[in-house]
Parts: C-alpha cells; sequence; structure tokens
C-alpha cells in the first residue's frame, strides 16, 4: 500500500513538472479512474519531450502562470532551482530511460556552483540535495558526491552558535534581525546526509541545534508556526515570530505548516529523539483539523476571504512528500 502511495505522488509531481513549454496539443488525464502505471508512463513520457526541447540548462522551468501555456523560468541561484532536475532524477528512477537521466544529469550539473559559492541565503539545501542528491542516489557517481558535502559545508557557515540556528537571510536583517524561517528545516536533510557520509560530525550537531531552537520558538502553543523567527544574534534571545508570508503574524499560513510536518518528521528519523517526533504529529494533527471538505488548503487558513481565498496546492504536496520520505523511504 505505502508503495502504491508512493508512485501515486511521483505520478502527481511529474503531472505538476511535465507540462509542455510549448503550445502542443495537452495531454489529458482522466483521474477519477486512477491507473498509477499508466499516468507514470504518460507522465514520464512527457517530461522526457520537454527537458529534449528546453536548451539552456542552467535555466529551469518553476512554474506557468495563470491564463498560460509558457514557462517562466530561473537561474541556478533561484531557490526552486534544484526541483526541475529533481524531478527527472525521479521520472528515471522509474522510468530507467536512459535519455531521461543525461537530462537530469544536463539539469543538475550548473547547480554545481551553489556548494563553492559563499552562502547568501539558506535554499542550499532545495537546490543541491534535490538535484545533486537524488542524483547520487540513483547513480553513486562520486562526483556528485563531493559536491553535496562541499554544498553541506558551504550551508554550515550560516550557523550561529549563540542562537543555535542557522541564519536563513542575510540580505533581510535590517527587517527581522537574526532570522531563521521555519522553511530552513528542510534543508537540515542535507546536513544529516553529510554527517553521516564522510562531512564533519559537526553538521549533525548543526542540524539537531536548529531544529530544537526552531521547535522551542517556531512553533506556537496553537501548534501553528511562525514563518520567521528574529533573534539576537549576540545573545541567541528570542525576540518575536512574524509570519512573512502569510496572513498575519498569528495566522497559519498552510506551506509554513507542512514545512514544519517534514522538517520535524526528518530530524526524528535522524536523530531519534521523540519530542521531534511529538512536535511532527501535532502540527499534522492540526493541518489536517483546519482542512476544509475538499481536503486542499487554503493558502492560509485563516485568511478572513475564505471560502473565496486562494487554494495552495503546494502545500497539500509537501505534507504527502512528508508521509512518502519519512514513513516509506526512512
Amino acid at each position: 500500500m505505502i508503495i502504491k502511495k508512493t508512485l501515486m505522488l511521483l505520478a502527481v509531481l511529474l503531472i505538476v513538472i511535465s507540462c509542455n513549454s510549448t503550445k502542443e496539443k495537452e495531454t489529458v488525464i482522466q483521474l477519477d479512474a486512477f491507473n498509477t502505471k499508466e499516468v507514470l508512463d504518460i507522465t514520464t513520457l512527457k517530461a522526457k519531450e520537454v527537458a529534449s526541447k528546453l536548451v539552456s540548462a542552467d535555466s529551469f522551468p518553476r512554474n506557468i502562470d495563470k491564463g498560460n501555456k509558457n514557462w517562466n523560468f530561473v537561474d541556478v541561484k533561484d531557490w526552486c532551482s534544484g526541483f526541475y532536475p529533481g524531478a527527472l532524477w525521479f521520472a528515471y528512477e522509474y522510468a530507467k530511460d536512459e535519455e531521461i537521466k543525461k537530462q537530469a544529469e544536463r539539469f543538475t550539473l550548473p547547480i554545481k556552483e551553489i556548494a563553492y559559492t559563499k552562502a547568501d541565503n539558506h535554499d542550499i539545501g532545495f537546490m543541491v540535495y534535490c538535484s545533486y542528491g537524488n542524483g547520487y542516489r540513483l547513480t553513486g557517481n562520486e562526483a556528485y558526491k563531493e559536491v553535496l558535502l562541499a554544498a553541506a559545508d558551504t550551508l554550515a557557515t550560516l550557523y550561529n552558535p549563540k542562537v543555535g540556528t542557522i541564519l536563513s537571510w542575510p540580505s533581510q536583517m535590517h527587517k527581522f534581525q537574526y532570522n531563521t524561517i521555519i522553511d530552513n528545516m528542510m534543508n537540515l536533510e542535507l546536513l544529516f546526509w553529510a554527517a553521516k557520509n564522510g562531512g564533519s560530525k559537526d553538521l549533525y550537531d548543526i542540524a539537531k541545534s536548529h531544529a530544537e531552537v526552531t521547535m522551542k520558538h517556531i512553533v506556537r502553543k496553537d501548534n501553528a508556526v511562525y514563518h520567521v523567527g528574529s533573534f539576537d544574534e549576540n545573545t541567541g534571545e528570542f525576540l518575536r515570530g512574524y509570519t512573512h508570508q502569510g496572513y498575519a503574524d498569528e495566522s497559519m499560513w498552510a506551506r509554513g505548516q507542512t514545512w514544519g510536518i517534514y522538517g520535524f518528521s526528518m530530524a526524528y528519523r535522524e536523530t531519534g529523539e521523540q519530542a521531534f517526533l511529538d512536535t511532527a504529529i501535532k502540527l499534522s494533527d492540526h493541518y489536517m483539523e483546519r482542512l476544509p471538505e475538499d481536503k486542499i488548503p487554503y493558502w492560509d487558513f485563516d485568511d478572513p476571504k475564505i471560502p473565496n481565498a486562494p487554494k495552495d496546492a503546494s502545500a497539500c504536496r509537501s505534507c504527502c512528500c512528508w508521509y512518502v520520505r519519512v514513513v516509506y523511504v526512512g
């Protein structure tokens, strides 16, 4: 049953990333009679076709605007740059198609520079672990491992032992002071992996400390999370919480909640600390309790425009990824 759910999730992810960048005839998938193999076969074929038509390997498809059929592209330094090659690696994992593998390698290679460039934000895990991490997992390419270890060391340069967390946005210290955001829980996986695969054992301690401080200050008593935690960089004192990308500071921003669900579940998997699992369960229960009837969350559960507020399928997908990655893979 878990394997079936894993394949279904992969199908959904591939549907999302494989929309064509040209105005050709669209592939329509009827989900009322869901056939996992059929959907995976269609979407991996579509992923292969799209990748073959993309000329520049250091320009990554990110999203398609409403009412449009053409991709918006981002460069290597965008926080989403690793997602597209990561999706290609998942497609290769299913199809074992050498052409898809070549495309995954082609779009992974440009991200190498992130591992060897001074860190200016915490998104290195998103960029490198999704791309090089999946590439190494599926190929055992030692060159990929070297990049992953270098990326972990680069990410660790943002750690402040006085605060006990990784600085998320150096460029935003004028606004939030020393800041750590809930999204950063996702990037800890790179540090945990590196500590087990030839990197410094300090990387484990950094990741564990970051999760502990986040759990203490960014997870609220109502079992929702702040987006941003603001700290005094010299004393480590927690100053206040913000929900910068949500409706209001004390509201429940859907995507942030699922970053927390995934992050604390993964932290439990890597450390065995019961408090991390308990936190993940509390965040999950709160999320499930507040879901609307169709089970697709609003972008923020407290937007006063509900039921006319936008939905956020990415938050729903993040929660599914938590289940697959931590329960199945872990």
